[in-house]
């Protein structure tokens, strides 16, 4: 991960078809092979607890909706907007309910709406770091009095992190973003998680496939024998390999009152907070 725009990272015609495929197979490997997502609901389930108003929720760059589908049930309405047309097919396919826009955050109109949860989980790293801090302002723009806006993101300290830098960069200014987001919303409504989540594979092939999706650049499968070589003298374990990834969960809250009430079930009583009331647990969908 090196801040590259996805027209950089990505391939062209036949073999862009091709990568697809591929990706959505690491993807799915990578799916089954991590408690990450889970770990994810909890932690956002947390965040939930403490809304006084759950009536819209907008996932930005939703995938599959690994996240999208267990969290909707906390809500009245869901809205998506993710550029891969075949994760909006699934999504549309899945739940037809959702409002689904095949679009970047950066061109999605959104027109003046508002939004009691924007969820942003493991996006950033497909726009350039200079671009963060206004897509995030965008974000913020969009959020409901009283809401609040959470943004997933790679630690840059960790064996995950260890291994990008192996063989790339990991570049990405996590702590700069921590710094001016108190510095632009307050740091009485920025709040921090950090948590860990396993990554285990029985086979060396399906750990260097999740490394490969993990890298996100198709070049990297020339170099599949050495990133092998990696994992087989690091993080081989009895039965198989495991890789601990390290995630910081940010979270923005916006000042002001969302409105009278708690906006839950047609009689009136609050929504479940807690993540998967109405949706599978993750693992059913494909993941972002």
């Amino acid at each position: 991960m090196t801040g590259e725009s996805e027209a950089d990272i990505l391939p062209d015609g036949d073999v862009e078809m091709e990568g697809e495929k591929t990706y959505q197979r690491q993807l799915r490997l990578f799916t089954n092979a991590s408690v990450e997502k889970g770990m994810e609901l909890v932690k956002i389930g947390e965040i939930l607890s403490g809304l006084r108003r759950r009536e819209t929720f907008l996932d930005i760059g939703a995938g599959g909706g690994d996240l999208t589908i267990p969290l909707a049930g906390s809500f009245r309405k869901t809205t998506v907007v993710e550029p891969n047309s075949r994760q909006i097919a699934h999504l549309r396919g899945q739940r037809p309910e959702f409002e689904c826009i095949r679009s970047s955050f950066a061109q999605a109109d959104l027109g003046d709406r508002r939004f009691d949860f924007i969820l942003c989980s493991h996006v950033l790293y497909y726009i350039h770091p200079g671009m963060w801090l206004p897509t995030v302002a965008k974000m913020h723009d969009h959020l409901a009095p009283g809401g609040r806006l959470v943004l997933v993101i790679q630690s840059p300290i960790g064996q995950v992190a260890e291994f990008f830098n192996a063989f790339a960069s990991y570049d990405v200014p996590v702590l700069d973003l921590w710094k001016h987001l108190g510095e632009m919303y307050g740091e009485d409504n920025l709040a921090v998680r950090y948590f860990l989540s396993d990554i285990r594979t029985t086979t060396l092939d399906d750990m260097v496939d999740i490394g490969l999706f993990l890298l996100c650049d198709h070049r990297f499968r020339l170099r599949r024998e050495e990133i092998a070589g990696y994992f087989r003298q690091r993080h081989g374990i009895p039965g198989g390999y495991r890789l601990v990834q390290d995630e910081i969960l940010l979270s923005i809250a916006k000042s002001g009152e969302p409105g009278h009430g708690l906006v839950g079930s047609e009689d009136g009583r609050a929504p479940a907070a807690c993540p998967g009331r109405d949706g599978p647990e993750p693992g059913d969908a494909a993941a972002r």
